[in-house]
């Protein structure tokens, strides 16, 4: 065999090899970033996690914050107290009628007498206090609930106070205990009765 030929086959067979070399190194790199994108992704997750996890966490501090200072203005506010107000309201309202009964002694009178007044100053206390309309007057829908309608002829008097049922109690200009009253509520058929009367007793 020539020199020339075993030239040629030594340089063949070394390329063979950088080739195989190659490859390796190749597919060994391909391996390894294959390896960096996984760990990057699963990096990238917790990353994810981690800023969703601290998002939470702000709301949730927000939002107990707020709560917090809605509760502290209530506070200030003193409407930490309505729900008992609007009990002892009731109770003040609701069974004050007792006094005009008959069958109660004077002593049982004089001590509920009492009673109700103590609920008053506490009620007075917390800027609450009794709210009677007078008779005339126009109705006031946010404090008073109608019990009964009287029809009348006067186009003026409608929705005006017949009469107070029993008395509401007023927080701020808020009603704690909404007032009963009559209302006059104007019937327009009735002003043609009376008009019919009145001409016939003219005739």
């Amino acid at each position: 065999m020539s020199s020339e030929i075993q030239t040629e086959i030594q340089a063949d067979e070394e390329n063979e090899a950088v080739d195989l070399s190659a490859k390796s190194e190749i597919s060994n790199l391909t391996e390894l970033i294959g390896e960096l994108i996984d760990k990057q992704d699963k990096n990238s997750r917790q990353l994810t996690q981690v800023l969703r996890e601290n998002i939470n966490f702000q709301n949730q501090v927000r939002q107990g914050m707020q709560n917090e200072l809605i509760q502290l203005k209530e506070q200030q506010r003193g409407e930490q107290f309505t729900p008992l107000l609007k009990e002892i309201s009731a109770v003040c309202v609701e069974y004050r009628n007792l006094l005009n009964e008959e069958s109660i002694s004077d002593n049982v009178k004089r001590t509920l007498q009492l009673l109700f007044e103590q609920l008053e100053d506490i009620l007075a206390d917390y800027d609450a206090e009794l709210s009677v309309s007078q008779v005339g007057e126009v109705r006031k829908p946010l404090l008073t609930k109608i019990i009964n309608t009287i029809a009348t002829d006067d186009e003026k008097k409608h929705n005006t106070i017949v009469k107070s049922r029993r008395p509401g109690v007023v927080r701020n200009g808020h009603p704690l205990y909404r007032e009963y009253v009559d209302v006059y509520v104007y019937d327009p058929s009735l002003s043609a009765k009376s008009e019919m009367l009145t001409s016939s007793l003219n005739d």
